[in-house]
């Protein structure tokens, strides 16, 4: 793996040091692409580490150090951003954690708050890895396996100053691969690793949220899936649009077979009745439908991230 004392700026020597019990490297950590120090990344930085210092502590081994920390979103598909709107921003909230073995990556609040689901990938497993964009910057990572992923609203500073930090990396070679290839999820508790839609820790046996029970919730109760992944703003939401759209296939039915009459038409109108409440019953029961796959979709890509049940 790349040394600690890993030379990234030709004009700053490599600088040891902690900050809140986490070893960093100063020369880094707290400098742009340059190497020239900023009080406003050095703010930014020591922000972030506030909210991770625990477990960062225990996550970091003895030879590790954090060479950088930046705010962005996790990898999103078009699909997943077209149907979030603006709650994509909430649902892909991350902190990365730049380090000289590794990348970790933390699902956060939008004030930077834990979630408790964290992700590692060893540099080793990464095959490549690119800063791209102008305004707004990319990281673009091509994991061992062929699998590829793309980070998203990184700043331009941190664009720039990882992108530094990308070629020094991997030009010092002697990057350590796993047996995963990729990336993968890490227990919030104990650190092992976990296993895809396995949904308990193999050391410390913590339960995390499965996707069977999502289904089950999303397909009975109206906005069950998000009540129980914990998206309250989109669980009352689909709730009242669910909740609505379930009493009108019921009332549309109810007509159907004649346990309501229409007395709202205008004369000589058709009553709602018959095979007319039957589809207008239908369509309603479509969208309803629409609808519950749509939670269900959303509730999946929450639960493969591993939230924990308490």
């Amino acid at each position: 793996m790349p040394d600690t004392d890993l030379r990234v700026h030709p004009t700053a020597s490599p600088r040891l040091s902690t900050l809140l019990g986490v070893p960093i490297r100063e020369d880094t950590l707290t400098t742009n692409q340059r190497g020239e120090e900023k009080p406003g990344i050095r703010k930014r930085s020591q922000e972030m580490l506030e909210k991770l210092q625990e477990v960062l502590r225990k996550a970091l081994g003895p030879e590790e150090v954090v060479l950088y920390v930046a705010r962005c979103q996790a990898p999103v598909s078009p699909f997943e951003q077209l149907t979030f709107g603006w709650y994509i921003y909430y649902v892909t909230a991350t902190v990365l954690v730049f380090t000289n073995r590794r990348l970790l990556h933390f699902d956060v609040t939008r004030k930077g708050t834990w979630k408790r689901m964290l992700r590692t990938v060893s540099w080793g497993d990464i095959d490549q890895a690119k800063v791209t964009g102008w305004l707004s910057k990319y990281l673009e990572l091509k994991y061992r396996t062929g699998k590829k992923e793309r980070y998203w609203r990184l700043s331009r500073e941190d664009g720039n100053k990882i992108k530094v930090l990308l070629d020094a990396i991997f030009a010092a070679g002697g990057r350590e691969s796993t047996a995963a290839e990729t990336v993968t999820s890490l227990c919030p508790d104990c650190l092992a690793e976990l296993a895809l839609r396995v949904y308990n820790c193999p050391r410390c046996g913590l339960v995390f949220k499965d996707e069977k029970t999502m289904v089950r919730r999303s397909l009975l109760i109206p906005g069950g899936g998000y009540f129980y992944t914990g998206h309250w703003f989109l669980a009352v939401g689909d709730f009242l649009v669910e909740a609505y759209l379930l009493v009108l296939v019921i009332v549309f039915a109810l007509f159907a077979v004649g346990a309501l009459v229409d007395t709202s038409t205008e004369p000589g109108a058709a009553p709602l009745a018959g095979g007319t409440a039957w589809i207008a019953a239908g369509f309603v029961a479509a969208i309803l439908a629409v609808e519950k796959l749509l939670t269900i979709h959303h509730c999946k890509r929450f639960v493969r991230a591993f939230v924990p049940s308490k």
